[in-house]
């Protein structure tokens, strides 16, 4: 079993006033707003006790943006951008990665500022090249304080009006499954046995990080994974969360206005024009999910 853990995922956003409005209508407290000093872009973050969603925008888009692409991703849509990996030896893991032949850059320190402009809390993040991997790009990183120590606000962050618990898996439309080949090479995850239906279409190979799932789904077809694929190609398509209870969690989005739900058993969908294109399932059948 691999040490790795999906650490957060990223969903660019257009304007985080009103990104905040639609997570709390959804079900998710987030905490207030934060900045990256020097890099161009702020953000709130929505927190599990292991893992956390990033909701981001940039706010300077003259200045030296730390991710180029992110302006010209807004330009065409918001919705599910990138994700991160934890580690607790960035440095080892992106020389490991570099071996096998994966161009990585240089390990380098970020930190969010808080709104009073003091340091909240920092970090050591390791790029691989945009291209790099199948599916998405993605970031090594590793914390300089715990969950609990970074976040303090809103009260009891990690405690959900809608009974989400964590993220349960992460889905990636690719054109061909096999790309999951190089995700297990270069990072060590494993292969959870059997292809099944989840994410409203088949899952065509999962891999186990510690604490959650990767899904890589190769359109069979015509379905929305299909249309994604055709209108984006390839990328983060889906976001799966383990919650308590799906019956709490659909009551309160539905009070709430969210609209476009779809309940199928003991999944419920919430579409992407309701949660800033960003595709998302709650399920109640943690046990399959997170270990």
């Amino acid at each position: 079993m691999t040490d790795l853990r999906l650490d957060h995922v990223l969903i660019a956003v257009r304007d985080l006033t009103a990104a905040h409005d639609t997570f709390q209508r959804l079900g998710f407290k987030a905490t207030p707003e934060g900045r990256h000093p020097g890099r161009g872009t702020s953000n709130r973050l929505v927190v599990f006790p292991r893992e956390y969603i990033e909701l981001i925008t940039v706010h300077d888009a003259e200045g030296d943006l730390f991710r180029p692409n992110l302006p010209s991703f807004l330009s065409e849509r918001e919705g599910l951008f990138i994700f991160a990996i934890g580690t607790d030896d960035v440095r080892g893991r992106a020389e490991e990665a570099r071996r096998k032949g994966v161009r990585v850059a240089d390990p380098v320190r970020g930190s969010r500022q808080a709104a009073d402009g003091s340091t909240a809390y920092s970090w050591t993040q390791a790029e691989f090249g945009p291209d790099e991997m199948p599916g998405s790009q993605t970031f090594l990183i590793q914390h300089d304080h715990t969950i609990e120590e970074r976040y303090t606000e809103p009260k009891d962050p990690t405690n959900h009006p809608n009974g989400a618990r964590g993220i349960a898996s992460l889905a990636l439309v690719v054109e061909d499954a096999s790309a999951a080949m190089r995700w297990q090479e270069v990072f060590g995850l494993e292969r959870v046995p059997d292809a099944l239906d989840a994410h409203g279409c088949r899952v065509d190979v999962r891999l186990a990080f510690e604490n959650c799932w990767l899904d890589f789904i190769e359109p069979h077809g015509r379905n929305d994974a299909a249309q994604f694929l055709e209108d984006w190609g390839e990328g983060p398509y889906a976001i799966t969360f383990e919650c308590a209870d799906v019956d709490t969690a659909e009551t309160s989005m539905r009070m709430s206005g969210v609209l476009g739900l779809e309940r199928r058993r003991d999944t419920l969908t919430a579409p992407a024009q309701s949660t800033h294109g960003a595709r998302m399932i709650f399920t109640a059948s943690g046990e399959r999910y997170l270990r």
